[in-house]
């Protein structure tokens, strides 16, 4: 008897944890079929869809909050497109951003684009190289998702010259003088951090240049430019080694990514904030240095940032070297988190964070852009200490800008990845 206890009660031990986790997914899939939810993302996947026009112009807001299209949302809706199969529509949004570059002779992708008389106009010609590598990332996934096409041979000029242009040493500094660190450098990032553009080495630009020169490369070899994909693949291992000296950290012994480091003249300083642009890897589906490193990074986040206030858990927007957090969330930052615990079967923290969008989004018919906490003492963007956070005891969230089209292509394509690993369609049925 005494032989077999100890294999028999390893197995129930074994069995009981299986079904745990069986449970965890089942209650996941029980809330994704919740009318709540369902009616949510379908609401706000058409909300995208219907929006688009026949040449792929997305709105970037249903209620005036920003206008035109901005361009970098590509790279969320054409990587919710890929997991819903919906390649045609990814085609065209592409097809529309490559068509107001041209008509412009622009050498790169425009920040924000507009339409007038069916002819577009741009509304912004900031060079953002983060919203750049959104739109070659794009094109370069539906290329190797469809296979050879038409549509690859006609825009494949154009991406290759902007993708070449992209890793010049212009910004990416990958050179022998101390001022380059082997990572691009972005001029214009738009950053909820104050709200304002920052002059940086941000982790969010290395993820999607990283994700598009890795893609890009692989198209490239199947066209048989096997010299420009070498170049390319190693123009990778240098941003790979860029981040893995220059934009990591070490957080009570873990090596953690940094957010940013900021110019100096030099090689830059580290800042030292946490935030959603550290889990931009995750949006990238590439990551430079190795998983341990993600794994680090958003363990950190929640020992140092994640909050609790009226028993709901919530991911502040940002956290500052002070110990300081935004009192706001923001839409995209919750849909990358939760995509990181669907691929680590952290089904608890995946239902703490479909319970905070349940409060929050709950006045809006479609997915928030982001929300904060308020008081009569903390409005919109303030900062808050555990103190402030300990007195706000009549504190209500308010939303921003339903229906922002990067946030909610963002978060759809997290609840899509989500619904499939749990046995449900990834496209939603219309309400």
């Amino acid at each position: 008897m005494k032989k077999f206890a100890l294999p028999f009660l390893t197995a129930c031990l074994l069995l009981c944890s299986s079904i745990r986790a069986q449970t965890n997914a089942n209650s996941i899939k029980s809330i994704l079929q919740s009318p709540y939810f369902e009616k949510l993302y379908a609401n706000t996947y058409y909300s995208l869809l219907d929006r688009m026009g026949k040449d792929g112009f997305l709105p970037e807001s249903l209620t005036g909050a920003y206008e035109g299209m901005y361009c970098r949302t590509t790279g969320a809706l054409v990587s919710l497109f890929l997991e819903t199969g919906r390649l045609e529509e990814a085609e065209l949004n592409i097809q529309c951003v490559l068509n107001a570059t041209t008509q412009y002779d622009m050498e790169r992708i425009p920040h924000v684009v507009g339409i007038k008389d069916n002819k577009y106009t741009i509304i912004s010609d900031e060079h953002q190289i983060d919203g750049q590598a959104h739109v070659l990332m794009a094109w370069a996934r539906l290329a190797l998702k469809r296979g050879h096409t038409k549509f690859e041979d006609d825009t494949w000029p154009l991406v290759r010259a902007i993708m070449k242009r992209t890793c010049d040493r212009t910004f990416f500094q990958r050179g022998r003088w101390s001022v380059e660190t082997g990572l691009v450098r972005n001029i214009s990032f738009e950053h909820s951090r104050e709200g304002r553009r920052w002059d940086t080495w941000d982790l969010l630009t290395q993820s999607f240049v990283g994700a598009a020169l890795n893609d890009m490369a692989t198209v490239a070899a199947r066209r048989g430019e096997t010299k420009l994909a070498d170049s390319w693949h190693k123009d990778l291992g240098i941003l790979t080694e860029g981040i893995r000296k220059n934009l990591t950290t070490v957080r009570d012994a873990d090596t953690t990514y940094l957010e940013m480091r900021l110019p100096d003249s030099n090689g830059g300083v580290p800042f030292l904030g946490m935030g959603w642009v550290t889990l931009s890897p995750i949006a990238a589906s590439w990551e430079g240095p190795n998983h341990e490193v993600m794994r680090n990074t958003v363990k950190a986040m929640r020992r140092t940032m994640l909050k609790t206030t009226d028993g709901l858990a919530w991911m502040p927007t940002d956290s500052y070297p002070d110990g300081t957090v935004s009192n706001e969330i923001i839409g995209k930052g919750q849909a990358w988190e939760m995509d990181f615990a669907r691929s680590e079967k952290d089904y608890n923290r995946i239902k703490q964070i479909l319970d905070l969008i349940k409060i929050v989004n709950a006045p809006k018919p479609v997915y928030m852009e982001g929300g904060w906490l308020e008081d009569s003492g903390h409005h919109q963007s303030d900062k808050l200490s555990d103190q402030d956070l300990a007195a706000m005891t009549n504190a209500v969230w308010k939303t921003k800008d339903a229906g922002n089209g990067e946030q909610c292509a963002w978060w759809c394509w997290a609840m899509a990845r989500l619904r499939n690993q749990v046995g449900l369609p990834a496209e939603p049925k219309r309400m």
